[in-house]
């Protein structure tokens, strides 16, 4: 199908999420989460004022909980709504009070307010945290209206702590928050706040100066504000995503920067992906590292593979999102990714020399219209990619062999004249084109199918030892014979691309499907190290484990295999225990160790390290091999976190 008709269709992936968004929010209540960079920005009141302006227009809201911290604008604003009891204990003599889950269902209202989406439960509640109660009353249908400060969002939590000098202790998943149906931001400007904290109308004396003094200091609220801020763009603009992929409109829409950065095999891939990265952290950008295997590609150099494995790998050390296709052309794949996911940058490689003539450079330009493009420029400390890799020994060999068969086939069809009729003769001739389709290169398989046609003709054709047809006949059948030998080629090199992709499907499916089935009714943390080693042994030979830490070492929960860790490999998987990366064999951290080390890394932190021993590791340890191996590791941390909370 034509490029352009391709681009302007929903892609089916995008409307099944889409299908799933909308049946999951029909499903249940509306989550509306009022978010600030500070306490006393004005989220409470301004979900209380917008409450009642929607009471009036005939919706039935309640609250569930309230904290006005004893301020007079907002004490009278609470006091208007009808208030769902609270449910109360005793904890050490001090008396906690909660929201009533099992009152707010029973009640059953349009909408009900609830504050302070990032605390924690007093003991003895249904849920250790309070956005699990939110989570049941939204699956009973009742819509949610509730408050959270940018500082309690998971995966800000350390850069908050590290910037402000803070530690919060209270976080919410971010897979919680990006479930709301809609963020309002409460912003207010620092000046403005300040002078409510001097005021009193946030804090009262000592507790509002030394408010002042440490967390409220004006640096740190001009850094939380600005995070605030530029969550809640992100959040639009996956809503916008979302919105624009449902319609298939093809513009940039995109209310942030995404960068992709296209790369092939070469020696200045990993020095491309390193300026990638850079590029993304300096606008502080999603960033996307992308290969596209072509299909007279498929058979790279072992040189070729080191070059593309070592920039993947960086790729993935360095956060990035990996995405590798298989196709027939280069540019299409490119444009389509980035259309369909609103790139904003591209970052390629700059062609030199003779590569001009073949890079893929140019087409892109000419059809990234509203995408900017930055050329990276090899330094002169960088090795030029050579132009002689289009003709690699394997290429020479396969016109060799394709050169050889031909000439051993005419000579068969030299001596069976006189015996055979022409027509079986030309079926005879018709073998290397076969050979040559099923197992190399397209342009060798045209250069085989012209070469034996013109032998053929030369030597089994009247007038012999010419070129001349004195039958018109074998001339319509010479066309038909070429015009076979091109589908035999384009089937067979389609064929040679589909049956890895088709592997690689069934084994990313076999490995992750399955492997949520199993942890799924799994309610101990044993038997889940257990069943996770048993499914990881599946995958090739070889010995596996699931280590934890230990005193001072780390110790073996779980194994498939015999296996006795040393002292070189047991310090490697500590490295990867503390440092959260992986390590080991084939990678670019204590490669000298035997096995590959994956952390099981949560949202909080590491809770072991899978260790990887393959008989055949140069071979399971790829690219493609190792996201399936951090696929299972994310499944196996939900899993457990499930069974610890």
């Amino acid at each position: 199908m034509p490029e352009q008709v391709d681009d302007e269709r929903p892609d089916p992936d995008d409307l099944l999420s889409l299908v799933e968004y909308e049946e999951r929010s029909n499903k249940k209540g509306k989550l509306i989460i009022y978010l600030g960079y500070a306490a006393g920005v004005g989220k409470t009141y301004t979900m209380l004022y917008e409450g009642l302006s929607a009471r009036t227009e005939g919706r039935d809201i309640v609250t569930g909980y309230i904290e006005t911290h004893k301020r007079p604008e907002t004490d009278t604003l609470a006091d208007r709504y009808e208030s769902i009891p609270l449910w109360t204990t005793y904890y050490q003599g001090i008396s906690l009070k909660e929201p009533d889950v099992d009152k707010i269902i029973e009640r059953n209202p349009e909408i009900v307010l609830i504050d302070e989406l990032a605390h924690t439960n007093a003991p003895g509640t249904r849920h250790t945290y309070r956005y699990q109660d939110i989570e049941d009353i939204l699956q009973v249908g009742i819509s949610v209206w509730t408050t959270l400060n940018i500082q309690h969002i998971e995966s800000l939590n350390d850069k908050v702590s590290q910037l402000t000098r803070v530690l919060i202790r209270e976080t919410v998943p971010d897979t919680f928050v990006q479930k709301a149906d809609e963020v309002r931001v409460v912003d207010i400007s620092p000046e403005g706040l300040l002078k409510r904290l001097k005021e009193g109308k946030v804090y009262i004396g000592d507790l509002a100066r030394e408010a002042i003094n440490h967390f409220f200091s004006r640096e740190n609220l001009l850094t939380l504000r600005q995070f605030a801020l530029r969550y809640v763009a992100e959040y639009v603009d996956v809503s916008i995503m979302r919105l624009v992929k449902s319609k298939s409109l093809s513009e940039s829409w995109s209310a942030i920067d995404r960068i992709l950065v296209a790369v092939r095999p070469g020696p200045n891939a990993e020095n491309l992906v390193r300026a990638g990265y850079r590029l993304a952290a300096r606008l502080d950008a999603e960033w996307t590292v992308m290969s596209i295997v072509e299909e007279q590609d498929y058979s790279h150099s072992s040189q070729e593979d080191k070059w593309l494995k070592a920039p993947l790998d960086t790729a993935r050390r360095l956060g990035a999102t990996i995405v590798r296709y298989r196709g027939n052309d280069v540019v299409a794949e490119i444009i389509r990714y980035a259309r369909r996911n609103h790139i904003t940058t591209m970052l390629m490689g700059k062609p030199k020399g003779i590569n001009i003539l073949f890079s893929p450079v140019y087409r892109i330009i000419r059809k990234s219209a509203g995408i900017d493009l930055i050329l990276y420029d090899a330094k002169d400390t960088d090795k030029p990619i050579s132009i002689k890799r289009q003709l690699t020994v394997k290429i020479r060999e396969e016109y060799i062999a394709g050169a050889i068969l031909v000439g051993d086939v005419t000579w068969v069809n030299y001596l069976l004249t006189g015996k055979i009729s022409p027509e079986n003769q030309l079926i005879i001739q018709f073998i290397p084109v076969v050979i040559t389709g099923l197992f190399f290169r397209r342009d060798v398989t045209i250069v085989v199918a012209i070469t034996s046609i013109l032998l053929f003709d030369f030597t089994l054709v009247k007038p012999y030892y010419s070129l001349a047809i004195t039958d018109w006949e074998y001339f319509i059948s010479f066309i038909g014979y070429v015009i076979i030998a091109l589908i035999i080629s384009t089937l067979a090199t389609r064929l040679r691309h589909m049956v890895p992709q088709i592997w690689q499907s069934e084994a990313r499916v076999a490995a992750v499907g399955n492997l949520s089935q199993i942890l799924a009714d799994v309610t101990d943390t044993q038997e889940l190290y257990e069943s996770l080693v048993d499914h990881i042994s599946h995958i090739g030979r070889g010995r596996f484990a699931i280590l934890t830490p230990g005193i001072n070492k780390m110790e073996i929960r779980a194994k498939k295999g015999e296996l006795v860790l040393s002292e070189k490999e047991a310090s490697i998987a500590w490295w990867v225990y503390e440092h959260g990366d992986c390590a080991g064999r084939s990678t670019d951290t204590l490669a000298g160790g035997d096995g590959y080390y994956l952390p099981m890394k949560g949202n909080k932190r590491v809770y072991g390290v899978i260790g990887f021993w393959f008989d055949n590791p140069d071979e399971m340890l790829t690219a493609d091999n190792k996201e399936i191996y951090d696929s299972i590791a994310s499944i196996g941390v939900l899993a457990l976190e499930r069974v610890m909370s």
